[in-house]
Formats: C-alpha cells, sequence, structure tokens
C-alpha cells in the first residue's frame, strides 16, 4: 500500500543525502520498508478474507483448522528466515560502504567536539580551530575523528546519513566523503543538559578552492581593531576575564574554557543557534548569557554601556 507514496518520495529524499553511504543506508531503509508494507498488506489481505469467509458460516460451525499442515509451517518459517537473511546480508554490505577506511592520502581530518552546549572544530593539519560552522571540501574524503569535553553527546547532519556518539574520553571515527555542495543543519541528538536543544551546528560543504580560501582566512592570525572604538574594545576584552575562557589568534587570549573567538565576526549565529550575529544580540548576549541561555558557563557581565558598545564593535570586526 505504500509502494506508490515510495515512488513518489523516494526521489526528494535521495536528492538530501549528499554521501555515498548515507545513500546507502536510505536504499536499505526504504527496501526494508517496502518490504514491511508488503507484507503488512498481505496480512492484511488474509485478515479481511478471512472475516469475510467466518461471517458466511452459519452460527454453530466450525472453521476449517490448519494445524499440523506442513506446507503452511515450512512456509511461515522459510519465508521470514529468506527475509532476514537477505537483510542481514544488505546490512552488512552497507556497514563496508559506511566504515570503508579513507584513502592514504588527500584526506581532510576533522576533530569534532562536543561540549555543553556547542559543537567545535579542530582542523589538525591547517591549524585552525572553530565553532558553530563545519567548512568542508566536496569530493575530499574526511575523517571525522569525534569527542567529547564534558558529558555524551551525538553529532548528526541528516544529510550525511547517520550519526555518532561523542563519549567523553573515547574517540569514535566517521568518515565520509560529501557529493554536493550546498549549507546543511545539524543537531546534538542525545540528550545532554537542559539546553541540549540549542546545540546546533552549521555545515557548509563548498568546492576546494572554497573550502581552501576558508583555510586561509581562518589560519591567519585576528585582524588588529580597525577604528578606535573597536581598540578600546580591545583592552576591555584582555582587562576582563574573557581571556581566561577564550583564544583570539595573536592575542595575549588563550583561553580554552569556551569557544575560539579569532574569527568570531564572520560567524552567522551566536550561542550555537539560540540568536543571529547581529550587533544588538551580542549586546544582549554579553550582559545575559544565561537570560538567553539559561546554564551556559558564561556568565553575566556588567559592563558600562561605552564598554560594551566597543566591545562588541571589537568582536564584530573579528573577521
Amino acid at each position: 500500500m505504500l509502494l506508490p507514496l515510495l515512488g513518489g518520495c523516494s526521489a526528494p529524499i535521495a536528492d538530501r543525502v549528499v554521501t555515498p553511504g548515507g545513500h546507502a543506508i536510505l536504499n536499505l531503509f526504504l527496501l526494508e520498508l517496502a518490504i514491511a508494507a508488503f507484507i503488512l498488506a498481505v496480512v492484511v489481505t488474509i485478515l479481511v478474507i478471512s472475516i469475510v469467509r467466518s461471517r458466511r458460516l452459519p452460527p454453530d460451525a466450525e472453521v476449517p483448522q490448519t494445524t499440523g499442515n506442513r506446507k503452511v509451517e515450512v512456509l511461515y518459517t522459510a519465508v521470514p528466515l529468506a527475509i532476514e537473511i537477505t537483510l542481514l546480508v544488505l546490512s552488512l554490505m552497507v556497514m563496508g560502504v559506511v566504515r570503508s577506511d579513507p584513502p592514504a592520502t588527500n584526506t581532510l581530518t576533522v576533530r569534532v567536539v562536543g561540549h555543553q552546549w556547542y559543537w567545535e572544530y579542530i582542523y589538525p593539519n591547517q591549524h585552525v580551530t572553530t565553532d558553530g560552522e563545519l567548512h568542508i571540501p566536496v569530493n575530499t574524503p574526511l575523517h571525522f575523528e569525534v569527542q567529547s569535553a564534558d558529558v555524551i553527546h551525538s553529532f548528526w547532519v541528516p544529510q550525511f546519513g547517520w550519526k555518532i556518539d561523542a563519549i567523553p574520553t573515547k574517540t569514535n571515527i566517521m568518515d565520509m566523503t560529501v557529493t554536493q555542495t550546498g549549507t546543511f543543519q545539524g543537531f546534538c541528538v542525545e540528550f545532554c543538559g537542559n539546553q541540549h536543544a540549542w546545540m546546533l551546528t552549521t555545515v557548509v560543504a563548498e568546492s576546494p578552492s572554497q573550502f581552501q580560501a576558508w583555510v586561509k582566512d581562518n589560519a591567519a592570525a585576528a585582524r588588529p581593531p580597525a577604528s578606535a572604538q573597536a581598540a578600546r574594545g580591545e583592552q576591555v576584552f584582555m582587562s576582563s576575564t574573557c581571556v581566561a575562557c577564550h583564544t583570539i589568534a595573536g592575542t595575549q587570549a588563550t583561553g580554552t574554557v569556551g569557544p575560539n573567538l579569532t574569527h568570531f565576526g564572520s560567524r552567522k549565529q551566536l550561542g550555537s543557534g539560540v540568536l543571529d550575529n547581529t550587533p544588538a544580540n551580542l549586546a544582549r548576549w554579553i550582559t545575559g548569557p544565561q537570560q538567553v541561555k539559561p546554564g551556559v558557563h558564561m556568565p553575566d557581565y556588567k559592563f558600562s554601556s561605552a564598554d560594551l558598545q566597543a566591545l562588541v564593535a571589537y568582536l564584530e570586526g573579528l573577521k
């Protein structure tokens, strides 16, 4: 009964999956769904026929029994066994596609670290660290080393096709190749605290040349303040406890408790998706993160209006 529906929706679904492993998982899922729909149709058909036939019998008539019918018993046993064996073999084949080792060369390694409540991305060979936005080149083997800095998280980008847990003291591996450019939304799908729902991420899949340009920009030290107000904001930042938690490359700020802010101004979102990155929202975040995202490790700060505006100008200029 679901086969016409599957035929109409499988193409759009397939277009939204951007990895070979994801396509293999999707195809297996659609096959299992089709088999389940067929079995459901057979069972419902037999049930309806049995009800109709039984209603035609006299009230005191005995319904024919099939107890001891070896042909029926063999059929009941052989058909499910054949289906299960087929699905087992297909599942093992899909696992082989998903867990295939990346090539020895031309592989991009990214360390994905889950925090309460944001995703940090470390590119060890490119000397880039960022959070909230994962930039990857298409048609390039990717090697994700998924870790956690605190509790269990689960890294999931639906377009990749599968998810993987981020577990403290353990590194889980996720290898894939993304074949389509685009911007995708990612999530944490393991409850990790009261702001679990706001542990979002953005994945930007771009051409290799665009990715290399992004790496070049993000591997560089932070830009110096471009105005007197931004210069004052830098002084405010460096003289506060911000430096104990955040890193800004090229400055004395080397904290590792919170997100890396070296190129903060180029990010589109604040608080891992809870706010758009605008000057007004940034000022709101600095003075009241506990009101915007209760439970985050960042305390509410009390700056004068002039210092706050200077600090916002400095941070928004870090591009």
